[in-house]
């Protein structure tokens, strides 16, 4: 770490090591311990303690989902999603031309958290939790705007088939995300950009809040934010969860939960083609557990890469019998 971070982790094991980050940081701004991140809060936590969405919805933490019965599998991914909404100014803040107001100002404002851990967008649907929201926060038509729900749960329902590969349903997996709170990207196109400059200008006109979230913080600031004493703390709910298998999905997601754990065996530094989908240990508190490192399935959806499509279909094809090697 370099010298901003709270302490040196350089020559501690990692169970010491997450326990003197722990001390070095208590009571600090987390927007200290990640410089790049602009989350606001200080332990202890409160509803608004990671900001607001437009429209004034809390940043609520997502806690680990927990199957029925016994979990076959822990899925870990890097951080919630939200539940978006496709959002046009009423007409008389809407000063784009006629053609351009046939299509929504905003295509996917992020406006709350989602309900639950990759949520698939169908249960509950995308169309409940926008009536519920719009109730919530008193959405009004005539002051507020026209909205419908936007595409959501992408994350959950490519998961489906990558799960589907291994032998497992959904209703058998617990989840959960290395850091429980939403983050929006910054840059040109991204979430960041659409909330500040074309939801911001229009809400103060509308009298309603702005919205103030934290913005996605480096790599290496989401491991640290992992390592932290807070809501719903990784290494606890990997130990909680009673899977025998830990799934990762990303690097961030590799890189966390290796990083709280006392030791790991057989794990790779950094997810390739070469050798993908082969299990690894961790040891958290005395819990040996297998180590599925996967890439999450927007990278599986999009990459057209001809090693990793080589890779996936190979590993697809022998997936049903990794899960068996681990019993």
């Amino acid at each position: 770490m370099d010298g901003n971070s709270c302490t040196s982790m350089s020559s501690v094991r990692a169970g010491t090591r997450r326990r003197a980050f722990n001390d070095s940081c208590r009571g600090r701004r987390l927007s200290d311990v990640t410089y790049s991140s602009s989350v606001l809060a200080r332990v202890p936590y409160t509803p608004d303690s990671f900001g607001k969405f437009p429209f004034g919805q809390p940043n609520l933490v997502r806690p680990m989902r927990r199957p029925a019965g016994e979990a076959q599998v822990l899925v870990v991914g890097v951080y919630p999603s939200a539940l978006h909404v496709a959002w046009s100014p009423p007409p008389f803040l809407d000063r784009r031309s006629t053609t351009e107001r046939s299509r929504p100002h905003i295509g996917a404002l992020a406006v709350d958290v989602e309900p639950v851990v990759f949520w698939d967008g169908r249960e509950p649907s995308a169309e409940t939790k926008v009536n519920e929201w719009r109730e919530e926060v008193g959405f009004d038509p005539a002051l507020h705007g026209a909205i419908r729900a936007a595409r959501n749960g992408p994350s959950g329902s490519g998961l489906t088939d990558t799960l589907g590969a291994l032998g497992l349903s959904p209703d058998s997996v617990a989840f959960t995300d290395a850091v429980p709170w939403f983050f929006v990207k910054a840059g040109k196109g991204s979430q960041g950009e659409a909330q500040r400059e074309r939801f911001a200008p229009r809400a103060r006109e509308m009298g309603v809040d702005v919205g103030r979230l934290p913005e996605r913080p480096s790599t290496s600031a989401l491991v640290r934010l992992a390592m932290l004493d807070r809501p719903s703390p990784l290494a606890g709910e990997i130990v909680d969860a009673g899977a025998p298998v830990v799934v990762t999905l990303g690097q961030e997601a590799l890189d966390a939960v290796r990083a709280v754990a006392d030791r790991s065996v057989g794990l790779p530094d950094r997810l390739g083609a070469e050798g993908y989908g082969k299990l690894g240990e961790i040891n958290i508190a005395g819990h040996q557990l297998a180590v599925l490192p996967l890439v999450n399935p927007g990278f599986e959806r999009q990459t057209k890469r001809p090693e990793w499509l080589e890779a996936l279909e190979s590993w697809r094809a022998g997936a049903i019998r990794i899960l068996r090697g681990s019993a």
